[in-house]
């Protein structure tokens, strides 16, 4: 189901349509109750009426928001309105990694300081256990500040967890996630050997995925084209 702007979704006033992939359409809306921009994001039209995948992905939700760390965008809730489900976040005002890194790469400084921060964020993460799996330029925003922020923490995960549970074969994953970026797997240019094959992945492909993330920061080029 989708959303039009000016509209209200339980206590939410949506503002306007900021993105579009394969885990749903993310939304700035207003929280009318607590006064403050949020983020709202639809889930995919195959989770809306499947009530185990859905207790599977507010199991993850729950342990993704109790992260509390400064590098991480907060999640705040998994709700449902007007027979929408819908999961809200934080909201960032700033531009992503994607758009702050020039051709030719950081200045060193620059680079130390966002690579730090970004490091940080995934290693607290791998702590509580959990693995983006969507480690990219895109998914990482940078206020006006300079404060780093990585979005999308465990959302990959609990999507991937709900496709094992269908027993759909391995090479289906794969194609799927080569089709369809950051649908399931990953964004190709930024994958790791395993989720290439579409094998199951932990915290090591994450770590993969940031080493062509830091090569990028550092030289305004992909390692792999």
């Amino acid at each position: 189901m989708s959303l039009d702007a000016g509209r209200r979704l339980a206590h939410y006033r949506i503002v306007e349509k900021i993105g579009e992939g394969g885990m749903g359409v993310v939304w700035k809306a207003r929280d009318t109750r607590l006064g403050r921009d949020v983020v709202i994001k639809l889930l995919p039209v195959e989770l809306e009426n499947d009530t185990e995948r859905l207790a599977r992905l507010e199991l993850e939700a729950r342990t993704v928001a109790a992260i509390n760390h400064p590098n991480i965008v907060t999640l705040y809730s998994v709700e449902e309105a007007d027979g929408i489900r819908f999961l809200t976040m934080e909201w960032i005002d700033g531009r992503s990694l994607t758009e702050v890194v020039p051709e030719q790469g950081l200045a060193l400084n620059r680079f130390f300081d966002i690579a730090i921060a970004l490091t940080d964020a995934v290693a607290a993460a791998h702590d509580r256990g959990i693995t983006h799996r969507d480690l990219k330029p895109a998914n990482v925003m940078v206020t006006p500040e300079g404060r780093v922020k990585v979005l999308d923490f465990g959302l990959a995960k609990a999507t991937e967890a709900a496709e094992a549970a269908e027993d759909r074969d391995p090479s289906e994953r794969s194609t799927r996630g080569l089709t369809e970026a950051g649908r399931v797997l990953g964004t190709i240019m930024y994958m790791s050997p395993e989720q290439v094959r579409g094998e199951v992945v932990d915290h090591r492909s994450d770590i993969f995925s940031l080493g062509i993330v830091l090569y990028e920061m550092a030289t305004g080029e992909r390692p792999f084209k």
